[in-house]
């Protein structure tokens, strides 16, 4: 064969039309080994994740698609019994010393891994001839194998009319060139009664538009040449496929059927003046009825006699008959085959590298108890040790703990404690404390915005001059929060009055009918007012506290266990002992509110009695400096020797009290130094006790629950419940397994 025996018929001059062509002998002839390959990647699956260069031969039911089929195989193949019309058939040509025909069956993408199997194991080897009764008995036997109606049987229920699976013959010998073909059941637009349906027309087109969308696909559109070819509905489907022909192959069929006259209309198809394709037409003549018993040497001497008539004659001989059809296919694949070959190993390689990136997404297998538990119990040690850090601010030792600043836990405890400190000590009080030091109460010089809520909160109204506090807007994400939470919660406006005449009037409502000293009594209860803000403010950040920690271990599972089945139904596992937890804080926080603002006002810290002691001395060092003059001793004319005085008179005018007033005053005073020792006191116990220990470090806290050791304790049961996969999760591993089981597979073909 040589580039003279093809013609341009695209408007390409002759010497460019022998130039590629000659390269185009040159791929053929120097490609079966890589052919081979393509044939067994198929063979392995792995069209089924990366498209491999075909050829597809689609066309009607009464296209003489079967006839095309049976002078390329020259075999004769049984007459009505469906070949093709069932599944999609794969032909394979092989050059090989020793003449021998072997069938099997590749399964369908959807096929589940055990009927897969079983598919494979069908195969029939060994065989030197295969005569039409044969034939027929293997076909019979692929279509019980795959669950369809074979040739002669009725329609039943529990078949079905058509298969995904690929009926694969492979024909070796000396005589046979490198080539594979694969034939997909004819499109028809009637259904017949008792053999297909109305739905069948559908699934049959969408199986042909299946085989012909991938860009490696060359279509041989098999048409009748003595039918308008604008009516061909398979031309219009290869058209969608492939806008611009480029690989598009027309193979027309029946030019003997063709009425006198109308044959110039088919010669201007094959010459490309009409319904143009890049790669053409090629015309062929099918056996007629009368001739259906005759042999393939037969069947082409009348082939090579019908296009040696006018006006048939005149065609270019690379695009008449079979064997021109057999050449022009081998050249085609074998181009497709050489290009695309390296792209082909590249695409397989990543592909089986971002397989095995998903499979390893999906963690161990979770099939046994052990599997699952050594699935957990590598979730929670990841999530103790990112814990452990974010604890110990070691930040930079984890990715997700620098990238996503919510885990940053305990800078954010720190920031909002701060706020806690601040808003016990300017909100904690319910009067403002009279400052000795300017003679008014502290009320005169404070910013107004203290009388008013943050933005976060919202006034109940005005007669109790108290708002809302509200929460962490976080917590509207974890719903399950609100039956621990405190939602009820109040803090009032400090009171713009004078305290003194405040604790008078509460004085003047207790006091006795005795000595007008102070009363230690109404004490507690003037403090348990005082202090009446804290309970708001302190559960309030223990709320958001609470709030923190929940939004970490709910961010960080996310982290650890991307599976959300899985987290959350761990999560929900937990959960039960996680609000307990938040509640133990809680619990502790109400307790040292109560011993605080409840219990015996008591203290040994001797910042109480200095802070006494100066607060009881400013009132007279402050009259002292009202009174105080500047003047010289008689018997000094230097300036520098001048010193402050204060006259005796007026020290005994200026500290005169009454008895309600001093006592009072007292009050006062004590209430004054109390507040402030205890402030502090209680600040620290909250953070030290509530948010440290019972919601960080002992073994109280929530984020110590999830641990390996944890895990160890589940039983069977429980591990089952929580880490085992659902069915669509198993077969998505399981889909994963074979994709990487074909794709290695493939590589290693490739690579020998």
């Amino acid at each position: 064969m040589t580039a003279d025996n093809y013609s341009a018929i695209d408007g390409s001059s002759s010497a460019e039309a022998k130039m590629e062509l000659s390269k185009a002998l040159k791929i053929q002839l120097s490609n079966p080994a890589q052919l081979d390959k393509i044939d067994k990647l198929r063979e392995l699956g792995v069209a089924k994740f990366v498209a491999l260069p075909q050829l597809v031969v689609v066309g009607d039911q009464s296209s003489g698609k079967s006839s095309v089929l049976e002078a390329v195989m020259e075999l004769p193949l049984p007459r009505d019994s469906g070949l093709c019309t069932r599944f999609a058939t794969n032909i394979t040509f092989r050059r090989s010393p020793q003449t021998s025909i072997a069938v099997s069956i590749i399964p369908g993408p959807t096929r589940s891994p055990e009927k897969a199997e079983e598919l494979k194991a069908f195969k029939k080897t060994g065989l030197t001839t295969l005569d039409g009764q044969t034939f027929l008995s293997i076909l019979k036997d692929v279509c019980q194998v795959m669950g369809v109606t074979g040739p002669g049987e009725s329609p039943s229920a529990i078949k079905s009319t058509f298969s995904a699976d690929v009926f694969k013959i492979e024909l070796s010998g000396p005589d046979r060139e490198n080539l594979s073909i694969i034939d997909i059941p004819g499109i028809f637009r009637t259904a017949t009664d008792g053999v297909t349906t109305k739905d069948d027309i559908d699934l049959v087109k969408n199986m042909v538009s299946g085989w012909i969308q991938d860009e490696r696909t060359i279509i041989l559109a098999v048409v009748s040449a003595n039918v308008d070819i604008a009516t061909q509905e398979i031309l219009t489907m290869a058209e969608k496929a492939d806008p611009n022909g480029l690989r598009t192959l027309g193979v027309l069929t029946k030019p003997d059927l063709v009425d006198d006259g109308a044959e110039h209309q088919v010669i201007d198809l094959v010459m490309g003046k009409r319904n143009k394709l890049k790669l053409g037409y090629c015309i062929v003549r099918n056996r007629s009825q009368k001739e259906l018993d005759t042999d393939s040497d037969t069947r082409t001497r009348k082939e090579r006699s019908f296009f040696g008539t006018d006006p048939w004659s005149s065609l270019p001989k690379d695009r008449v008959g079979v064997d021109a059809l057999k050449r022009r296919l081998q050249d085609l694949l074998s181009e497709i085959v050489q290009g695309e070959f390296p792209k082909i190993k590249r695409q397989i390689e990543q592909r089986l590298v971002l397989c095995k990136k998903n499979l390893s997404a999906m963690g161990m297998d979770r099939e046994t108890s052990e599997q699952q538990r050594q699935y957990l119990e590598g979730i929670a040690a990841h999530f103790e040790r990112v814990t452990n850090d974010a604890l110990g601010n070691r930040y930079c030792r984890h990715g997700i703990l620098m990238e996503d600043h919510n885990l940053r836990l305990p800078t954010h405890v720190a920031d909002r404690s701060d706020r806690f400190a601040e808003d016990i000590k300017t909100k904690g009080h319910s009067v403002e404390f009279k400052e000795a030091t300017k003679g008014a109460t502290a009320a005169d010089d404070t910013d107004e915005s203290l009388d008013l809520p943050p933005p976060a909160h919202e006034y109940d109204g005005d007669d109790d001059h108290s708002y809302k506090v509200g929460l962490d807007p976080k917590s509207s994400e974890y719903p399950e929060l609100l039956d621990v939470l405190h939602l009820d919660l109040h803090v009032s406006l400090i009171k713009r009055c004078d305290i003194l005449a405040w604790i008078e009037t509460e004085y003047r409502k207790g006091r006795g009918y005795g000595l007008e000293v102070m009363d230690l009594e109404i004490l507690p209860m003037l403090w348990q007012k005082q202090s009446s803000n804290w309970k708001g403010i302190t559960l309030s950040f223990m709320n958001d506290i609470i709030v923190y920690v929940h939004d970490f271990i709910n961010r960080l599972l996310r982290h650890v266990c991307p599976d959300s089945k899985v987290r959350g139904r761990l999560l929900a596992f937990i959960m039960d002992d996680l609000l307990a937890k938040y509640a133990k804080a809680l619990k502790k926080t109400e307790f040292l509110l109560q011993v605080e603002r409840d219990g015996t006002m008591l203290t040994k810290n001797h910042y109480f009695g200095d802070t006494l002691s100066k607060m009881r001395n400013e009132p007279f060092i402050e009259a002292m400096k009202r009174l105080e003059f500047l003047a010289r001793p008689v018997n000094s004319k230097n300036i520098l020797d001048n010193v402050f005085v204060v006259p005796v008179s007026g020290m005994s005018t200026t500290l005169s009290q009454g008895n309600v007033e001093h006592a009072v005053d007292d009050i006062h005073t004590i209430l004054n130094a109390y507040y402030k020792v205890v402030m502090k006191r209680f600040v620290d116990n909250v953070l030290k006790q509530s948010v440290d220990y019972y919601l960080f470090t002992s073994n109280e806290s929530p984020l110590k629950i999830l641990t390996p050791l944890f895990i160890s304790s589940m039983t069977a049961e429980q591990l089952d419940e929580i880490a085992s996969e659902d069915h669509i999760r198993k077969r998505e591993r399981q889909e994963l397994k074979e994709e990487i089981q074909a794709l290695e597979q493939g590589k290693k073909v490739l690579r020998g």
